[in-house]
């Protein structure tokens, strides 16, 4: 599927929202679909989390404050492994939960 312009794109959010969705989701998963088969399951759950970000953000601007944050975290993690670094400690405990140990009831 051929990206339609910029133009193109702005004047069917403006004047038909729900089309634009629609194409939009089209052009995700036009992209996904020509990707190496072994990415695509990682792009669809890494799409699965960019859309509930979206839905749950609120307003576009603060969805698009949320997913730039994913990217830049994404790229400092890039960036370490590249130069055989460690990530940050600050960084890599946000978002960490305790884990609870589990155990078989006795019989």
């Amino acid at each position: 599927m051929d990206m339609p312009t910029f133009e193109r794109l702005r004047t069917l959010a403006e004047r038909d929202p729900a089309g634009f969705e629609t194409l939009r989701s089209e052009l995700i998963e036009d992209c996904i679909s020509q990707s190496s088969p072994c990415h695509q399951s990682r792009l669809r759950g890494l799409q699965f989390v960019i859309d509930a970000r979206r839905r749950v953000a609120g307003s576009p601007v603060k969805a698009l404050v949320e997913i730039q944050a994913m990217m830049y975290d994404s790229f400092l993690e890039l960036r370490l492994a590249l130069r055989g670094q460690r990530r940050p400690a600050v960084l890599a405990s946000q978002g960490r939960a305790k884990v609870l140990a589990l155990r078989r009831p006795s019989r």
